[in-house]
């Protein structure tokens, strides 16, 4: 088991066991709540939204470490914000994508050591999209985040970040899948690749089955040629060249052209 999970959870086991202080979310008006919430907004609002990764830095402790269930894991705050400033928030990036977060879902859990407040466990839950207006109830995919801060002289920064749950409503709920033969299947299959990025695709049983990095995920045929993710607001178009070979796949998010990865 890595050795900083063992120890949160180890964290974790104490605080419980503990007595003498109440392990209950504050309220949403207490100052500790509106602390948080407010360097949540400079993480997102202000490091995201706006590109300004250095703000979101400011507030992070150098030996961050930030779990994505689809994404795998940044293993320092120098990690994590190359990858901010090289994928998501380069300059003049034609698939901006903005973070919002559902207001009402936002819970905070103080954290003591022998009755002195150390730190916090900050719960909530937020979507993405290229569409600035969006809102959740319009949206079509959303995640749950667990952000572990702590207090360091007297300044909360952020240890841990946890990202999970990425669910797409539509796919989950509404959408219709198709059936594809399996020579259609057999021609998609391959490694395809990009320069941030390597897919292979395989058959398993009727489907095909995508694996990239730690993402290793069935696929849910929507049309001949267009297949989604079932969890996330991503879909997969196997394109052809004027020979009628599948030479590359579009990669979308939110129906936007996130990435064009190439057959090998």
């Amino acid at each position: 088991m890595n050795q900083s999970i063992k120890s949160l959870l180890l964290c974790s086991i104490g605080i419980l066991m503990s007595s003498g202080i109440a392990l209950a979310q504050v309220d949403k008006n207490s100052d500790l709540f509106k602390t948080l919430a407010a360097k949540d907004s400079i993480l997102f609002k202000v490091g995201f939204n706006k590109y300004k990764v250095e703000k979101s830095a400011e507030l992070m402790f150098d030996d961050l470490e930030f779990y994505h269930d689809k994404g795998g894991i940044s293993n320092s705050k120098e990690e994590f914000v190359k990858t901010m400033k090289n994928r998501l928030c380069r300059e003049n990036n034609p698939e901006k994508v903005y973070r919002f977060l559902v207001e009402e879902s936002l819970e905070v859990f103080p954290m003591y050591d022998n009755g002195k407040l150390y730190g916090a466990l900050q719960n909530g839950k937020h979507f993405f999209s290229p569409n600035e207006f969006m809102n959740f109830e319009k949206t079509d995919n959303y995640a749950l985040f667990s952000h572990l801060w702590i207090i360091e002289d007297d300044e909360w920064k952020l240890k841990r970040v946890i990202s999970y749950n990425h669910i797409s409503k539509a796919v989950e709920n509404t959408v219709e899948t198709v059936t594809v033969s399996k020579d259609t299947l057999e021609s998609y299959t391959g490694t395809y690749s990009a320069k941030t990025v390597k897919v292979t695709i395989s058959i398993k049983e009727d489907n095909l089955l995508l694996t990239s990095g730690e993402m290793i995920t069935e696929l849910k045929a929507l049309t001949e040629t267009l297949f989604a993710h079932p969890q996330a607001p991503l879909t997969f178009e196997f394109v052809r060249n004027d020979e009628e070979n599948v030479n590359k796949i579009l990669v979308r998010e939110n129906d936007k052209i996130v990435e064009e990865v190439k057959k090998q």
